[in-house]
């Protein structure tokens, strides 16, 4: 096995180690230590130098829109929380390679890495924000953001040999990265949906959901990543949007605002209910919650997750399933696979289901 891939799978290895214990405190772990707290982030403005990104109906440049936006987002939450460190991939007009801005957020050992771009499409129509994890293709225009987006390599000297042979429109290309980041995928689709529901609340974004894809600059970071679309600058409105001055600013307060929940849903309770300032959120997941199996009728299911709220099967992780099932309580809805007729061939698909991401999952007694 070539050096580069024993090295990959052995940080995959310790990934994986740290997650099953991520946010766990032990039984006999003392009242004095500290919760888990998120105390760096990464910024990552899109494109710039060499790389302008899309240009817009009115020859603006994405590289201008996604910097003015990172550094107004990076200025929210120096302000609001001093003990969070951002660190910016660029805070000006530089070229930085795809490799290089994800390589910044592992050796910081970043808890988070928040990418922005804006959008294009040949349809001078289409408007909305949308937000990206990583993950497979399930929708051919998300396979053509990320294209687009990958692209970037080819400014880049050496990137067949910084990438290892790595072609951006090849088909292998766009599942390379699913299993590495399946890692933090939870956490990833949680800030993504935050970041949503206030693109569409406070900037009024049309909310285009979160999606997954391909994205090379996701794929190589370890840590919970996202990727946000702001917003399309083949569309005359939105792109005079994203260049004013009023625009970036209600951007940056979104995510600024999705990040402050997800901050707030991740550390620990009396965190969130003191030091947090209390807003508008919408019904997400806060942390997954213990499931007591029911007897019912005969056979076997997959319990995949339980949350407090309903989930879009659509969207994440169970995108990439089919025939999910949606069962709500009085207090959370479950979803699962099944029925089978046996516990040995439950336990079989069971294995292909944890590989997907899904680590909590269990096969039940119907």
């Amino acid at each position: 096995m070539p050096q580069k891939s024993v090295i990959r799978t052995m940080l995959a290895l310790f990934a994986w180690l740290f997650l099953q214990n991520f946010n766990v405190v032990p039984e006999k772990q003392p009242e004095t230590t500290a919760s888990y707290r998120l105390r760096k982030v990464v910024l990552d403005a899109g494109h710039g130098g060499k790389d302008p990104g899309c240009v817009g109906v009115s020859k603006t440049y994405e590289k201008d829109n996604t910097l003015a936006i990172v550094l107004a987002l990076g200025a929210k939450i120096k302000a609001t929380y001093p003990d969070v460190e951002v660190i910016y991939t660029r805070d000006s007009d530089v070229f930085i390679e795809l490799k290089e801005r994800a390589a910044i957020a592992n050796r910081n050992n970043a808890d988070l890495f928040i990418s922005v771009h804006c959008n294009a499409i040949s349809k001078a129509s289409t408007e909305g924000a949308e937000t990206y994890v990583m993950g497979l293709h399930t929708a051919a225009e998300n396979l053509e953001v990320a294209k687009r987006e990958n692209a970037s390599i080819f400014l880049e000297d050496n990137y067949r040999k910084n990438y290892e042979g790595y072609d951006p429109n090849s088909p292998e290309a766009h599942i390379l990265g699913s299993v590495w980041q399946g890692f933090y995928l939870e956490q990833s689709i949680l800030l993504a949906q935050q970041i949503q529901y206030f693109s569409n609340k406070v900037a009024k974004r049309i909310d285009r959901g979160v999606k997954q894809a391909g994205f090379l600059v996701l794929r190589e970071t370890a840590m919970p990543s996202i990727l946000i679309e702001a917003g399309y600058m083949t569309n005359k409105q939105e792109d005079a949007y994203l260049y004013s001055e009023i625009g970036r600013q209600e951007i940056a307060e979104a995510i600024f605002l999705g990040f402050e929940a997800y901050k707030s849903q991740m550390e620990d309770k009396s965190a969130s209910k003191g030091s947090v300032k209390k807003r508008a959120q919408p019904e997400t997941p806060n942390a997954e919650r213990p499931v007591v199996a029911v007897k019912a009728e005969s056979g076997y299911i997959i319990h995949l997750l339980s949350w407090p709220s309903k989930l879009d099967k659509e969207a994440g992780k169970m995108a990439l399933l089919t025939d999910v099932k949606e069962e709500q309580t009085s207090s959370e809805f479950r979803y699962y696979l099944g029925t089978y007729r046996s516990k040995e061939e439950a336990e079989k698909v069971l294995s292909e289901v944890k590989n997907l991401g899904f680590r909590t999952a269990k096969v039940m007694s119907r």
